[in-house]
């Protein structure tokens, strides 16, 4: 039976795909991106590497989701976590990859320190150095909840 809050949910899930899709990165390369970059940060994942470049399926991101209890903010998720991983379920391979590709690039960045605070202002507080090991993973999420944009 297909009853009004049947059709909500779905609704709610196509808007979610749509607006990932929308959101997702189309940054390009110029001959100057390594302006973009922090020498600190490009050595400090080079060297402790984050390990998105292996994980990035789903199910990776929602281990990260539950490990530092991330709740979203925006209204077309609702806060409803259980929605954020649905869609996040429902995306497709190429989709997780460009996550993964721009967790990868913007955690590098000299706006590092500054998402971090972002992050802690928008959602529960995390430390410094649960920042700096799931960062490559949680820009793509804050990206996903509309909190920052990453082009």
């Amino acid at each position: 039976m297909f009853t009004n809050q049947n059709y909500l949910n779905m609704k709610k899930y196509k808007i979610c795909i749509i607006l990932f899709i929308l959101l997702k990165s189309s940054f390009a390369f110029s001959q100057d991106y390594k302006d973009y970059l922090s020498p600190y940060w490009d050595e400090y994942y080079n060297s402790h590497p984050s390990a998105i470049e292996q994980n990035f399926q789903a199910s990776d991101f929602i281990n990260v989701i539950d490990y530092v209890s991330f709740s979203p903010k925006s209204s077309y998720l609702n806060g409803s976590v259980s929605l954020l991983k649905k869609c996040l379920l429902k995306l497709e391979y190429a989709d997780l990859r460009q996550m993964m590709i721009d967790g990868r690039f913007y955690s590098r960045t000299k706006k590092h320190d500054d998402y971090f605070q972002l992050y802690n202002l928008t959602y529960k507080s995390i430390s410094k150095v649960t920042w700096d090991s799931y960062c490559p993973y949680l820009l793509p999420l804050m990206e996903l909840d509309g909190t920052i944009k990453l082009h």
